[in-house]
């Protein structure tokens, strides 16, 4: 073995990629069962108005969801539980028993409040559909029905921010597939004639109340591993002692900042509300696929790296805070940029594939694809803002991701306004990959001032561009070739074939950064 590979860098960065593999498995598995789930769904209900109804509800809880808690959370509870810990079991039981105290009451009080003032919340993602009363209570009703799930997984983003803290990832990762493996057994069990036959209206309901009980069995996955890290569930006067009320009320911004992706798809849910029917489908469906690789590794990298940021940040360890933000970046990059490349040429033959079944019909397919197309334009963005916003937490920075994710909510919502007329739906989601390209030059010019980092000089960008451009290409060429044989033939071979295609030219052209991705076994 190397001397290089024997460094105290070199043993991090080997930590870095078995917590990132760890997170991306248990990751991959909970996005292939979601894509199981969103498939049966709209294979049953299609891409009218009662799917609308129920992506604009999930869309409103979601938001909830990543805003008050698994956004925040991590960003904000992290770098201050490694600081308690410095100080014994007893200091991180301490707050982690205040956080849980407030943690759990605020979330029960905004559930509250969504259901009883449901309604009005509503308006926040379906203001178009005022003019169908019918419409519109349904999604009310729904968005009622789901807000418990709120304070389920608001639960579990702490136990999960504990457990990471703990280098614990895949558990974490892994709990919620519980929401759609609830979904999917309803749905089969429906098909198969094993529940009482109910009408549409009544299913869409049905399978948000599973939805809203599925946060439940997520946190029960979750509390042995949270056990045997040594905490309890313990309630506390949150505003004495080591008290998590000041920490979490620092989560306010950060909870906007981390939120970023799922507040743009509100504002493009909310103006999809006056689109044709089927739009908001169309945006939840595009958005999931998008979200796949954002989660498998853009995601995990920042999750996977934060607990070290924070770690460094705290020591005053500037060098060691920038080799793991280069890291962090390098994985993101690498796999942002083909998958952007990748899904701008497959984007129908994928959505033929994994939607156009039962009630979704070949024109829903065209729309989801459009959509697809263009927010998937910001792949790389997206992922270089997920990694910065949670190094500026770690660097405890908080103001500036505030203000550049604000300046991108207030031009994607602008930009949505000039493109929906012309474009419809992929407007919206054009929108949104424009506004998350300029806040990446924002969050890299502040990386750059405040941690030193370049991504002119820190990543490789020239070698990746040219093996995803040739990835792109043979996605192309199998696109066109198998096209005769269906959307199914064309997916299954063009997407392995582009992968291979790329990891190979890397490993051709020599980009070190790929050990990051692969653990070194390619």
């Amino acid at each position: 073995m190397t001397e290089k590979a024997n460094t105290p860098q070199a043993a991090e960065s080997r930590a870095f990629t078995r917590g990132m593999a760890g997170m991306t498995a248990a990751n991959l598995v909970t996005k292939a069962l979601g894509y199981v789930r969103d498939a049966l769904l709209v294979a049953v209900f299609g891409a009218g108005a009662l799917a609308d109804a129920y992506y604009a509800a999930f869309r409103l809880v979601n938001v909830f969801r990543r805003t008050a808690g698994e956004g925040a959370l991590n960003a904000v509870f992290i770098p201050r539980l490694e600081k308690e810990k410095l100080a014994g079991p007893a200091a991180a039981q301490a707050f982690f028993s205040s956080a849980w105290t407030v943690v759990f009451a605020l979330s029960a009080a905004l559930a509250a409040c969504g259901i009883l003032f449901r309604e009005q919340f509503t308006l926040l993602t379906a203001w178009g559909f005022r003019g169908d009363r019918e419409q519109f209570a349904l999604t009310a009703l729904l968005a009622a029905v789901l807000m418990p799930h709120l304070l389920f997984v608001n639960v579990s983003a702490l136990f999960t921010a504990a457990l990471n803290s703990a280098r614990r990832f895949f558990l974490p990762g892994l709990a919620p597939a519980a929401f759609s493996l609830s979904v999917v057994a309803l749905l089969l069990a429906f098909r198969a004639g094993l529940l009482p036959a109910l009408d549409p209206r009544g299913m869409i309901i049905a399978v948000a109340a599973v939805a809203s009980a599925s946060g439940l069995i997520q946190a029960a996955l979750l509390l042995p591993a949270l056990f045997r890290e040594g905490y309890r569930l313990k309630f506390s006067n949150p505003f004495s002692g080591l008290s998590a009320a000041p920490a979490l009320l620092a989560a306010a911004p950060a909870a906007v900042t981390l939120a970023q992706d799922q507040v743009s798809l509100l504002i493009n849910t909310l103006y999809a509300s006056f689109l044709p029917a089927g739009a908001i489908t169309a945006i939840y469906n595009s958005a999931r696929l998008v979200q796949f690789p954002v989660s498998l590794f853009a995601a995990a990298a920042a999750a996977v790296s934060l607990p070290e940021l924070a770690g460094r940040s705290a020591a005053g360890d500037m060098a060691g805070f920038r080799a793991r933000l280069k890291d962090a970046m390098a994985a993101s990059w690498l796999i942002m940029l083909p998958a952007a490349a990748g899904i701008a040429v497959t984007a129908l033959p994928v959505c033929r594939a994994l939607f156009e079944h039962g009630r979704f019909s070949p024109q829903d397919s065209l729309v989801t694809a459009d959509a697809l197309f263009w927010l998937a334009a910001g792949l790389p963005a997206y992922g270089f803002n997920k990694v910065a916003a949670s190094s500026l937490y770690a660097l405890g920075r908080p103001k500036a991701p505030l203000a550049i994710v604000s300046g991108q909510l207030a031009l994607n919502a602008l930009l949505c306004l000039a493109f929906m007329g012309s474009m419809g739906a992929g407007g919206l989601m054009l929108a949104t990959s424009l506004s998350s390209w300029a806040a990446a030059l924002a969050f890299l010019a502040e990386l750059n001032r405040r941690a030193g980092f370049s991504p002119l000089a820190d990543l490789p960008l020239l070698r990746p561009a040219l093996a995803a451009a040739a990835s792109a290409l043979a996605a192309l060429l199998l696109r066109e070739a198998l096209a005769p044989y269906g959307p199914l033939a064309v997916t299954a071979a063009a997407v392995p074939a582009a992968v291979a295609v790329y990891f190979l030219l890397l490993k051709l052209l020599r980009v070190e950064e790929l050990r990051l991705v692969t653990g070194g076994r390619f």
